[in-house]
């Protein structure tokens, strides 16, 4: 069995960066088209910004956006030709905003997908399911009656 680089390592993303696919992101999360100013950014590139968020050391969008200018190789993977040209924390806020679940499930289907067919049709995979589900908390409601219990006088 083959083991990856370390995190945050060039080598890494450099094995990492074909398998992202990027039409796809771009078809699933199009540029916004109207009035205003043009995107700077396409979804591939901000989803593959996104990415480094987990594939690096850096775990916040504050600080990936200031140390993006300096790493060539984050800046390769991403996508991201110029060195001023990268996005901040307000364009990475406004990107998740448009990754519903659903268009994250259709991505993990899409990368899924080759790696049963190399399994064979034998194999069970389980997935972990991030839904958001409502929590059942009239169960442990108190009433009226339960929370207030007049003491009788003696």
């Amino acid at each position: 069995m083959r083991r990856l680089p370390p995190i945050g390592s060039s080598e890494l993303l450099e094995q990492l960066s074909p398998h992202v696919p990027d039409e796809l992101i771009n078809t699933l999360i199009p540029r916004g088209h109207g009035r205003g100013r043009r995107a700077d950014f396409s979804s591939a590139q901000l989803f593959r910004s996104s990415l480094l968020g987990v594939l690096t050391p850096v775990r916040s969008f504050n600080l990936l956006s200031r140390l993006l200018p300096e790493n060539r190789a984050w800046r390769r993977f991403a996508l991201l030709p110029r060195r001023k040209s990268v996005p901040g924390p307000r364009i990475f806020h406004e990107f998740r905003q448009k990754l519903p679940p659903a268009i994250l499930r259709a991505i993990n289907a899409h990368l899924l997908l080759p790696l049963l067919d190399q399994m064979g049709a034998t194999t069970t995979v389980a997935l972990i399911d991030a839904t958001d589900i409502r929590a059942a908390t009239n169960a442990y409601k108190k009433t009226v009656l339960e929370s207030f219990q007049p003491i009788a006088p003696r």
